[in-house]
């Protein structure tokens, strides 16, 4: 008898939404899997690749493909993130749930990502604006940016494309990305970026020397003045 398919919190199913219609996945640093499994039991997509650098995580997924009987659609790999995905073998891949800087670095590993047909759907859990630089910096477009709030804070889910001559510009970008304040996720996701930058600023100001707070005091009053206009949309 099949099990009643649990439901992903807020973080995860925004990044299932992201996700293309038939297309093959790759969900690195999968943990329990439950992304991978989600996708096939709901039909969005016939195969995924559920990797993850550890094997206690493997473990734990293997054990969620098992129970939810997904063992022909879902795929299980020891994997120090991408080497041990081929190219051929996804068309979507998910890197969420760690920090920005290391989701850049494994992107920096995997070369065949420079291909308009290869979507990346990440969702950092810090370090937003390192990875929102990196992409950039690299050729890589955010082409969809929108937030989702859970367990009290509140994370931001891009997906991107290789698209070096549609890159967006600003030091703006880097800190608040496409997102405009249009809803409560997206309020939220600024309000908490834009206390992160008033906090660093005032570092700054205490300390003698250092580096000009000036930019982050300006940076937090812009993307303040962001989640403003969003509420009186």
């Amino acid at each position: 008898m099949n099990r009643p398919l649990f439901h992903l919190g807020p973080r995860l199913a925004l990044c299932a939404s992201f996700v293309r219609e038939g297309v093959r996945v790759a969900d690195i640093g999968t943990d329990h899997a439950y992304l991978p499994v989600w996708l096939v039991k709901e039909g969005k997509v016939s195969y995924a690749i559920a990797a993850d650098v550890k094997t206690g995580p493997l473990r734990r997924a293997e054990r969620n493909v098992a129970r939810y009987h997904v063992e022909d659609c879902v795929s299980l790999r020891l994997s120090d993130g991408l080497e041990a995905v081929f190219p051929l073998e996804a068309d979507d891949i998910i890197l969420a749930g760690m920090g920005g800087e290391t989701i850049a670095e494994i992107l920096s590993r995997a070369p065949w990502l420079k291909d308009r047909e290869k979507h990346l759907i990440l969702q950092p859990m810090t370090s937003a604006e390192e990875l929102r630089r990196y992409l950039r910096q690299n050729g890589f477009a955010v082409q969809r940016e929108e937030a989702a709030c859970e367990g009290g804070h509140c994370y931001s889910v891009m997906l991107a494309w290789y698209a070096p001559h549609a890159l967006p510009q600003g030091e703006l970008y880097e800190f608040a990305g496409l997102l405009r304040g249009e809803n409560a996720g997206e309020r939220a996701y600024l309000t908490q970026c834009a206390a992160r930058l008033q906090k660093k600023a005032e570092g700054l100001a205490r300390a003698e020397g250092g580096e000009d707070p000036a930019r982050y005091f300006a940076l937090a009053e812009q993307i303040r003045r962001l989640a403003g206009e969003g509420e009186q949309r």
